[in-house]
């Protein structure tokens, strides 16, 4: 068994940039759209990339690095999904508007200072995932800070930028991208220097400033949604930048896997790739400042305090405050209040909350749990259910048409007959809800039966009758004051 480390001894530190894709309809520069659902490219192009001095004359030793593993890219094209823009034949569109106001958004939320001009600039990146060698990026927000346990947790900078194409393949020197990711819109987010804490403690904060900026119900859901690169270094040791961590759930992993790295061997300042094992391997040298200028193509852009304080007083409830509303006054388990946030029927979970009286509970277990065991276990197309069939039936449950042990039928059906709704369910179901006096005389039949029939198996016999009609407890307290002892 090894050895705990002291992380104050070591005096390990630790910076972390969150990268969350923004659910927007069009990308960041361009009208393509975000969703990401074109299987088969139309087309296929091929390029090769090299570096650009910055304005000072230097060249980037990342780059420059790239550029002497002399590759070719292969960029896949989508009809809807990708054009001329991703392409680099075409100058990039003004910057998306919704992007720009949900950036702001999270910027504020996370009580950052907003600059009133905004610079979009080009990050040298020749490593294929952009085709024009560079990614458009531009700071929005300064010097804001989260709070983790009483502290302030620093947020240097919150950056808009678009996000670099998805690798598909690397093969003898030729690697293929899908141009359908290029573009989308990101949000960057930079903690400044977190010292005095431990890699569980990091990896909480991580899903903090995550939480954040779900607050504005419009980030994307999924692996590769979000992603985290980390600087990490330890007492008189170098500065480590590990990239592409796709699950928050294994960051403190990494990181411990990391300083025990530092300790056995002899490091230098370098890029490291993250592999799914929580380990890493090199991949390229440190960026410098090199590899920033200003955009050539694009104007900045002037933000007026009253712009900002629109956005200010129009933002939404931080999703901190959310999860602790959901656990003191829908009595949520702090599990479950967590998932439903996480979930894409969020919106739904609270308007269906707001307009019926059906408990919280059972309305956030069928999204969190039911849904996904009936799509799991019974392939069930859930996707297939109007949104509207969902508050049809809390609204047939709180008006007691059903009883609740009957939402995984009536959901399975839905699924099944999208055209038909509640009310056709039920009757085709046959679930109108049971009486204590039918249990009884089911209960009854049984028995005339097999007297001597122990308990269990009268009970599981009369459920298989009455199951999704009437509550379990109700069936197993009929059945236990029938059944001899």
């Amino acid at each position: 068994m090894e050895k705990a480390l002291n992380y104050k001894n070591l005096r390990l530190k630790i910076g972390l940039e969150l990268h969350v894709q923004l659910d927007t309809q069009h990308k960041l520069f361009c009208n393509c759209s975000t969703s990401m659902k074109e299987k088969t490219p139309t087309n296929t192009v091929s390029r090769k990339l090299h570096p650009v001095a910055s304005e000072m004359g230097g060249i980037d030793a990342a780059a420059e690095f790239e550029y002497l593993r002399d590759r070719a890219f292969i960029y896949q094209v989508f009809n809807n999904e990708s054009c001329l823009v991703e392409l680099d034949e075409e100058p990039p569109h003004k910057i998306n508007p919704e992007a720009f106001d949900l950036a702001l958004q999270i910027s504020l939320l996370l009580n950052c200072e907003i600059p009133n001009e905004i610079q979009i600039m080009r990050k040298v990146v020749i490593d294929g995932s952009n085709t024009s060698g560079f990614q458009r990026t531009a700071i929005i927000g300064l010097n804001g800070h989260v709070v983790y346990k009483g502290k302030k947790i620093p947020i240097a900078q919150v950056s808009v930028e678009e996000d670099a194409a998805a690798i598909v393949g690397d093969e003898n020197g030729n690697v293929t991208y899908r141009l359908n990711r290029l573009g989308i819109p990101l949000v960057e987010i930079g903690t400044g220097v977190l010292e005095g804490y431990t890699p569980a403690q990091i990896q909480e904060i991580a899903y903090l400033i995550g939480v954040m900026t779900r607050s504005t119900g419009k980030t994307k859901h999924g692996i590769g949604s979000i992603r985290q690169d980390m600087n990490v270094s330890i007492k008189n040791g170098p500065r480590i930048e590990i990239k592409g961590i796709q699950e928050l759930g294994i960051l403190s992993k990494v990181i411990e896997l990391e300083v025990r790295r530092q300790l056995s061997e002899k490091v230098k300042e370098e890029t490291r790739a993250f592999n799914p094992d929580g380990t890493t391997k090199f991949l390229r040298p440190l960026p410098g400042a090199e590899r920033m200028y200003p955009e050539t193509d694009l104007l900045p852009i002037s933000i007026s305090n009253e712009y900002t304080d629109k956005i200010r007083r129009d933002l939404p409830e931080p999703w901190t405050r959310k999860v602790e509303r959901f656990k003191v006054k829908m009595k949520l388990p702090e599990g479950l209040a967590t998932e439903i946030l996480n979930s894409e029927y969020l919106d739904l979970f609270e308007e269906i909350v707001d307009k019926t009286k059906v408990d919280p509970t059972i309305v956030a277990n069928t999204f969190v749990s039911i849904l996904k065991d009936l799509q799991r276990r019974e392939k069930v197309e859930i996707e297939r259910i109007p949104e509207n069939r969902f508050m049809e039936l809390f609204d047939a449950l709180d008006k007691k048409k059903f009883v609740k042990e009957a939402i995984p039928q009536i959901v399975k059906y839905l699924a099944t007959y999208p055209q038909d709704g509640v009310e056709e369910a039920l009757k085709e179901l046959n679930l109108k809800p049971a009486t204590a006096g039918e249990v009884k005389d089911i209960t009854k039949e049984v028995l005339d039966k097999s007297a001597n029939m122990p308990f269990e198996k009268v009970y599981g016999i009369v459920m298989s009758k009455v199951r999704g009609r009437i509550d379990a407890q109700d069936v197993m307290k009929v059945v236990k004051g029938m059944v001899k002892k």
